[in-house]
């Protein structure tokens, strides 16, 4: 099992490991967000139903302060696209921090016009072991667990089939990506957290256009 929550799994993915760019990336905020609520839902601490009405099935604060601030913003019969609203401006600032924390990523402040931050890749390795398990199963035919097959679900959702999986033929992989997103390797109450990511971030570019 992966030592790495899906939201810093989607995050390690989504930053260049050398430059530590890629935080800013259109819709990466939302494709994290989603995340959270995908690893709560697999750690069977919420569920969603038919109608994407969050229901929190255990309250206990994790310790681990991304999911719980999700876990915080899923109360009170919250729809998956409230949740998602509520959390896509602190959950990836926190599971950053989370990376830092764990030495993974370093935080090296860049000047510049607007002073930002990049998060290159302390342990490379963490980023080689996530894609060479992503590759054995979209490129290699290895049956998806239910962590891998939502890790890949959230890449699909934010159009990150290339920085997942940067080898094979592009189009196979976004449709193997596609396929294992949309299939019973995913628990239904992720698919459901993974349409609405895909919505949000459709809905952002959109509104970035």
């Amino acid at each position: 099992m992966s030592p790495f929550t899906v939201p810093e799994e989607v995050l390690l993915i989504a930053l260049d490991g050398n430059t530590g760019g890629g935080r800013l990336r259109l819709g990466v905020d939302w494709a994290v967000a989603g995340a959270a609520i995908v690893e709560l839902v697999l750690t069977h601490r919420i569920t969603i139903d038919d109608n994407d009405v969050v229901a929190v099935l255990d309250s206990t604060p994790t310790g681990v302060a991304h999911l719980d601030a999700t876990l915080a913003a899923a109360g009170a019969g919250a729809k998956v696209s409230k949740v998602l609203r509520r959390t896509r401006g602190t959950v990836c600032p926190l599971t950053i921090n989370a990376l830092v924390d764990r030495g993974t990523v370093t935080r090296r402040r860049v000047l510049g016009v607007l002073p930002l931050h990049r998060y290159p890749a302390t342990d490379h390795q963490a980023q080689v072991a996530i894609r060479r398990r992503l590759a054995e199963t979209v490129i290699g035919g290895n049956t998806p667990d239910e962590r891998t097959a939502a890790l890949i679900g959230v890449l699909a959702a934010a159009k990150l089939w290339r920085k997942g999986v940067p080898g094979g033929d592009r189009r196979q992989v976004k449709r193997r990506m596609t396929e294992i997103a949309e299939g019973h390797a995913v628990p239904a109450a992720v698919r459901k957290a993974l349409v609405r990511t895909r919505a949000a971030i459709a809905a952002m570019a959109a509104n970035s256009g």
